[in-house]
Formats: structure tokens, C-alpha cells, sequence
């Protein structure tokens, strides 16, 4: 583009240079002319006759009139025959009236043509006196009306050419330094560019690798706090209850010969049993929430709600809308853990007496809808809900992580209730 751009404004200058160069010459030209009628004044303006005498007096005024190294003048009368011209005397008394110039046309007919409509201008090609070769030239001439004279002058044009090809050399010579510099700075700034780019990169790649490993941390930690949990439940719940199945069994086996003692052990036992029974489906549940493939996330909530308000005793309000049909089965898994992780966290972080979880609907723009999931409390811990990011706890890291990659959000913010709200926005699939 540069260069394109850079090859019209040289023409267009060169163009415009020249034109103001020929204006000048045009204009000497015609001063040339005007001083050789001031010379031939006296003789001319004698009544206006052409006297031998006078015709005589003007041709050699004429003919020795002379400007730079070929600059002269010249003179035809109305019939195209020549009078003066002095670097060629063998033309005087010919008749060029039907010459032809190298274009094919009768140039002495339009210069005179010009000079009778008051003096004019006309480029055509003649010898010039100090190279002998034909080269364009530049006319001008006016007409004597008393005497029926044309007498004119001209100007060689090749040493604008000249002058012109060596300013179109020398300003194409500027363009391409020019150019030539706009690309070594282009390749550098090219260069540079590449560089920062491949930097930010590269520091991109160390930083999601760093993140990579980060968040593999966390998923083994999770995963060790999951088996710990388990471990826990099985050995603090589940293992101690069939020891004590086993013990009073146990007794039960002894005491068989004496029924009044052996039938109550029994039925502690099926006590323990039923009792070991629901440990183990708690346990189920929170390995894989199954109940969302047979009741659907939104009774799968209101059970969990249920559920947390027996075994803790916080009020719980849960108004759930039909959502199934609307999501995948992993969002609907991830509504329903994050679900767990913040009613985990009311009853670790919080002393909350009262619990809304409302599951709803919203409606958006060109037909897409929205799946709204809050929980708030009335609990105190939480004064600036603001605060809380990622880095305030593995289980937010979690819930962020499982609604980000379902291209969702998930908001803190201070509840109607007083406490703490959490807002998840989920779009559907």
C-alpha cells in the first residue's frame, strides 16, 4: 500500500511540477515575444506600411535577437513562407506551409492558426540548432495584422525532461529508503509483536499448567476427604452397629434356652439392623444421588430439604419447579451436590434457625430460558457477603467450578432472610 500510494503522489508531483515548469516557460515565451515587438516597434508602427526599408529593418532586428544558447526568433508571412530565422538561412524564402511534422500534421498552419486568434501556443518537433537532431519545442507566436507576419519564438523542451526524469529518479530513490524503512520497522515491530505474544503465551501455558495442577491438588484432596468421610461414617456408623448386632446375637445364642431374655435381644438387633440399613442408604445417597433418576431434581431437593430439617432441626421452605426436562443430567447432578455443599455449609458456618431453597424458571430473550437456584438463611456469620470468593474455601471453589462449567454464574449476596443468599444461574441446554 505504501508503495502504491507512494508511486501516485511521486507521479502526481512530478506531473505538477512539470506543468509549472511549462507554465514558466509559456510565460517567458511570451515575454520573449512581447520584447521583440517592443524592438520592432518604431519600424512597425510607421503608418503600418511595409516599406522595403521597414520589412528589411524588421528582419534583422529580428534575426539578431537572440536569448540563451538557442533561444532566436522567427518569422513567416501569412502564405507560410519563411523570413527570419536565424540558425538556419537556408530555410529563408521556402514555403513550409504544407511541412509536416513527425505526428503527421501541418504544424506551421496551427501555429499560425494561433497567432491570428491573438497569439497562442503550439508544441511540435524541430531541429535544434546546437544538437542538429529534432527535439520537441515549445512555440509561441503572434500575428503583425498591418503586415500579414507571423513572428514567434520557441523553447526546447528535452532539458525539462531531463530535469524531470532526474527529479522523478531522485524522489523514487526518497520513496524506496522510505519503504525500505517502514519494513525493517514493520519486521521489528513484527518481531517484537511475536515475541510479546509467544511471551504471554508461553506465561499462559505456565500459568493454566499451574492452574492444571492446582485444581488436580484439589481433586485429590477432595477425593481423600471423600474417602475419609466414608471411611469415617463406616467405622464411627455402620461397624459399630454390627458389632453390637453381633454381640447381642451373640447372647442371644446363650440365652436361647431361656426365652424372656433372648426376645429382647433379638429385637434390639433388628433395631440396630434397621438403624444400620439407613446408614448404609445415607451413605448411597451421598456417594451417587440416585434419587434424581427416580423422583427428578426437583422432588430430589425437596427431600434433601426434608431430610436436613429432620436431622437438624432449621426450618426449611423449598419451593421447587419442575426443571428436569430442561437440563442434562450433569447440571441437574451439579445443582444437586451444590445443593448439599451449602446446606453443609449453613450447619457448619452459620446459626441459622430458618432455610428458603427456591428452584424456578426465568424466562430470557429469543425463547431461551434460565434455570434460577437460591438458598438463603437467617443466619449471622456471614456480615459482608462481598467478601467471599474462591479462595474463602475448597467447598466454594467446588460450587463455582460446577456451575462455570456448565456456563452458568453464581452470586453471594445478603438474603431477605438476613443472612447469606446463594444465587445460581444455569442457561439451558
Amino acid at each position: 500500500m505504501i508503495h502504491t500510494e507512494a508511486n501516485r503522489l511521486i507521479s502526481k508531483e512530478v506531473e505538477l511540477v512539470e506543468n509549472r515548469i511549462l507554465e514558466v516557460r509559456r510565460q517567458e515565451l511570451k515575454n520573449y515575444t512581447s520584447l521583440a515587438l517592443t524592438a520592432i516597434r518604431h519600424e512597425y508602427a510607421n503608418n503600418g506600411e511595409e516599406t522595403p526599408q521597414a520589412r528589411e529593418a524588421v528582419r534583422q532586428i529580428l534575426h539578431n535577437l537572440n536569448y540563451g544558447q538557442d533561444g532566436y526568433f522567427f518569422a513567416y508571412d501569412r502564405a507560410g513562407t519563411n523570413l527570419v530565422n536565424a540558425p538556419n538561412p537556408d530555410l529563408l524564402g521556402q514555403n513550409l506551409w504544407y511541412k509536416r511534422d513527425d505526428q503527421g500534421r501541418f504544424f506551421l498552419q496551427e501555429l499560425m492558426k494561433r497567432a491570428v486568434d491573438g497569439g497562442g501556443y503550439y508544441t511540435f518537433k524541430w531541429p535544434k540548432p546546437s544538437t542538429g537532431m529534432d527535439t520537441l519545442k515549445l512555440g509561441y507566436a503572434t500575428f503583425l495584422p498591418d503586415w500579414g507576419w507571423m513572428i514567434g519564438t520557441g523553447s526546447y523542451l528535452d532539458d525539462i525532461k531531463q530535469e524531470i526524469s532526474v527529479l522523478n529518479k531522485d524522489m523514487r530513490a526518497t520513496a524506496r529508503h522510505t519503504e525500505i524503512t517502514f519494513l525493517i520497522m514493520s519486521l521489528l515491530i513484527i518481531g517484537i509483536t511475536a515475541l510479546s505474544i509467544a511471551a504471554l503465551h508461553f506465561n499462559e501455558h505456565k500459568l493454566a499448567d499451574e492452574k492444571l495442577k492446582a485444581l488436580t491438588q484439589r481433586i485429590i484432596d477432595v477425593q481423600e476427604e471423600e474417602r475419609k468421610r466414608v471411611s469415617n461414617d463406616l467405622h464411627d456408623g455402620l461397624n459399630q452397629l454390627l458389632v453390637s448386632i453381633r454381640h447381642r446375637l451373640e447372647l442371644a445364642v446363650e440365652q436361647i434356652s431361656k426365652p424372656a431374655v433372648a426376645q429382647p435381644l433379638m429385637e434390639k438387633s433388628l433395631a440396630i439392623l434397621d438403624t444400620s440399613i439407613a446408614d448404609v442408604r445415607r451413605i448411597s445417597k451421598a456417594l451417587h444421588p440416585s434419587a434424581l433418576a427416580n423422583i427428578g431434581l426437583s422432588e430430589a431437593i425437596r427431600e434433601l430439604g426434608q431430610d436436613f430439617e429432620d436431622s437438624t432441626l432449621i426450618k426449611t421452605n423449598v419451593i421447587a419447579t419442575r426443571v428436569d426436562y430442561l437440563l442434562p443430567e450433569a447440571a441437574k447432578i451439579a445443582l444437586f451436590r451444590i445443593t448439599q455443599e451449602a446446606l453443609t455449609n449453613v450447619v457448619r458456618h452459620t446459626d441459622a434457625k430458618r432455610l428458603q431453597i427456591f428452584l424456578c424458571i426465568e424466562e430470557r430473550t429469543k425463547g431461551k430460558k434460565t434455570i434460577t437456584l437460591s438458598i438463603e438463611d437467617d443466619g449471622t456469620s456471614f456480615t459482608d457477603p462481598s467478601s467471599l470468593t474462591t479462595d474463602s474455601g475448597l467447598g466454594l471453589r467446588n460450587m463455582v467450578e460446577r456451575v462455570e462449567s456448565h456456563g452458568g454464574a453464581l452470586t453471594f449476596a445478603k438474603g431477605e432472610l438476613g443472612g447469606l443468599k446463594i444465587t445460581i444461574k444455569i442457561p439451558q441446554a
